[in-house]
């Protein structure tokens, strides 16, 4: 309840305004309040691997046998967390590993493509998830892939992708149509250019 509702149930006998010290006593009340309110929050946030921060983070971790590297950051570590967590109890289907997948980055199954390859080669197949999820996570995509290898069914193999993207390229790189947009001259006719699209 805030001071101002507080405030309200006092009787008309006492006096209500802000310069009060009735106000003021309920105000200090309320502080205090607030402050036991947000420690048991806190306190309860901490059993959660999506709310744990610092030391709290760590000790979920020890119960997988996970230990956070230098310098890493809590939302690196709870990404790790959580595939620790996916190896020991998944079943590995392409809806589990989205589930996976969603719930290490923070994100929704609807984000996460799993695409089985299997007329290329037997047992492959393709993640695709978007940048902007891996950020979010403080992941890159090589340390998703590593991280996906602990939960990819065993005899599979898999290619990590990342959407959302566009990439410039260097003066010496040649034009690579798969990468984006063609230089200006328009050299590769089967690349892009972005002047082309104005």
């Amino acid at each position: 309840m805030t001071v101002d509702e507080l405030i309200k149930l006092l009787s008309t006998a006492f006096r209500k305004d802000p310069d009060s010290n009735n106000y003021k006593l309920l105000k200090v009340i309320d502080s205090e309040y607030s402050s036991i309110e947000q420690a048991i929050n806190d306190i309860k946030n901490a059993h959660f691997v999506d709310f744990a921060t610092g030391k709290s983070l760590d000790y979920i971790a020890s119960f997988f046998n996970v230990r956070r590297k230098q310098n890493e950051t809590d939302e690196h570590f709870r990404a790790r967390i959580k595939f620790a967590f996916s190896k020991i109890t998944n079943m590995a289907t392409i809806d589990d590993l989205k589930e996976i997948i969603a719930a290490a980055l923070m994100t929704t199954t609807e984000r996460v493509r799993v695409r089985d390859k299997y007329e290329l080669e037997p047992a492959f197949f393709e993640v695709w998830v978007w940048l902007q999820d891996l950020n979010n996570a403080g992941l890159t995509l090589d340390e998703f892939q590593e991280l996906m290898k602990a939960v990819k069914p065993a005899g599979t193999r898999f290619q990590a992708y990342q959407q959302g993207t566009f990439t410039h390229r260097s003066i010496g790189e040649t034009s690579d149509p798969s990468k984006g947009y063609n230089d200006l001259s328009n050299s590769n006719p089967d690349a892009g250019t972005y002047a082309g699209l104005l």
